[in-house]
């Protein structure tokens, strides 16, 4: 009797967690700045608020190297944000035109999740544009 309900118990957590981990997906965000002038080379890192809450953090390089985080999402519709956060002088603050950079290095839209998406953010400031694309 034991041993029936020790196999019972592991068949549905086995199909409790395959059934969990089909509902989820992968959100690679892959961030670099372009036409970084020399003494502007600032320590930075891209938060992604997914729904509003901070969902994962890439970690802190400077801007003109290339940086990346990957987190778990459901599937589904969610509203993503994506902000490039700069240490001025000892404190976090958005690279935003609001707080004097020459660009908003951010973005923001709904995506509607299916399993795996990169989003790969240029932070052009030669251009003075945020350059996203999608796959």
């Amino acid at each position: 009797m034991r041993q029936k309900s020790l196999l019972l118990s592991l068949v549905i957590s086995f199909f409790t967690i395959n059934t969990f981990a089909q509902k989820t997906g992968i959100l690679t965000v892959n961030a670099i700045y372009k036409g970084v002038l020399e003494g502007y080379d600032h320590l930075c890192k891209t938060m992604v608020y997914v729904d509003g809450k901070l969902a994962g953090e890439t970690s802190e390089q400077l801007q003109s190297e290339p940086n990346a985080c990957a987190i778990k999402v459901t599937k589904g519709n969610h509203n993503v944000r994506v902000v490039n956060m700069t240490n001025y002088e000892g404190n976090w603050e958005e690279h935003t035109i609001t707080n004097d950079y020459s660009i908003d290095a951010l973005y923001e839209s709904e995506i509607n999740f299916k399993k795996e998406l990169t989003i790969n953010l240029v932070f052009d400031i030669t251009e003075e544009k945020t350059f996203a694309n999608l796959k």
